[in-house]
């Protein structure tokens, strides 16, 4: 069989949308694409440099159009819902929060919660209160500012969460607090997401890699690879291998294998990484 030019821009363009399925980015799929518009040119049958433009041309359009627009609509898919949802918003109490006679419910959004308070404490009708946590249609709540407008001098959950850099990690039904520094490794096995904390206390977390990679950052921990979200006290050493990736030796734990790879698109990046970890 003979194979003519447009084969050949096909089959690239093939190859690079599979490698982007396995090194996400965008930056592989943008050359599928130029090698698509690439493929147009060899079947009208244009110079061999028009092809080469139109694959360029394809290239700048996937990086500067087509990749910010997927960020927007994977960032509108994660909008956060039911208990994610809940937590941190502002609601009034419409009817009083009294534990001796089993009353109280908040209204949010239009709707109405079974509520009760943090503290164990009476919320009168009117007061201002923060929702943090929720467990089944049972809301708890937080006093921000009393039915005569009296605000509470306490920082809000949220904040002082922030301030201690940690997160609000939905655990089956409960909600379980985990500062960075107690963090030594997330992981994912089967569409499951584990994370490890420092006593190597294994937890099942309700958040795929993706979601707490963007709210954990890039400072302290970094996305070796699809599976493994790493921190620089789980790395024993590194060395680079042949082909431009890194091969990491973790420290042992259990369900851990004892090497890694991250991939050579990310070789560098996790060099710097390192580096300003040991400074």
């Amino acid at each position: 069989m003979k194979f003519d030019i447009w084969h050949y821009w096909i089959i690239a363009a093939f190859f690079f949308f599979v490698l982007e399925v396995f090194i996400p980015g965008f930056i592989l799929g943008s050359m599928g694409l130029g090698c698509l518009l690439a493929t147009l040119g060899a079947l009208l049958n244009l110079p061999l440099w028009v092809n080469v433009l139109l694959f360029i041309v394809g290239f700048f359009v996937g990086i500067t159009f087509l990749k910010p627009l997927l960020k927007r609509l994977e960032k509108t898919n994660n909008v956060k819902t039911n208990a994610d949802g809940l937590i941190g918003k502002i609601g009034k109490i419409c009817e009083k929060i009294d534990l001796s006679s089993g009353t109280g419910r908040v209204h949010i959004d239009g709707d109405d919660w079974k509520a009760i308070s943090s503290d164990y404490s009476n919320i009168d009708e009117g007061a201002i209160v923060e929702i943090i946590a929720l467990e089944s249609i049972v809301v708890t709540v937080r006093l921000v500012q009393n039915s005569e407008g009296v605000e509470n001098k306490e920082k809000p959950v949220a904040q002082t969460l922030q301030n201690k850099k940690g997160l609000i990690l939905s655990i089956g039904n409960k909600k379980e607090i985990v500062h960075h520094d107690e963090i030594m490794c997330i992981y994912s096995q089967e569409k499951i997401t584990y994370l490890i904390n420092s006593n190597e206390k294994q937890m099942v977390v309700d958040e795929s890699l993706e979601k707490l990679e963007e709210r954990l950052g890039n400072h302290y921990f970094f996305r070796a690879n699809r599976q493994y979200i790493i921190t620089s006290t789980l790395v024993k050493d590194y060395k680079s291998k042949g082909d431009g990736k890194i091969e990491l030796t973790l420290k042992p734990l259990s369900n851990i294998p004892n090497s890694i790879s991250v991939s050579r698109l990310k070789a560098h990046a996790f060099r710097k990484w390192m580096e300003k970890q040991l400074k």
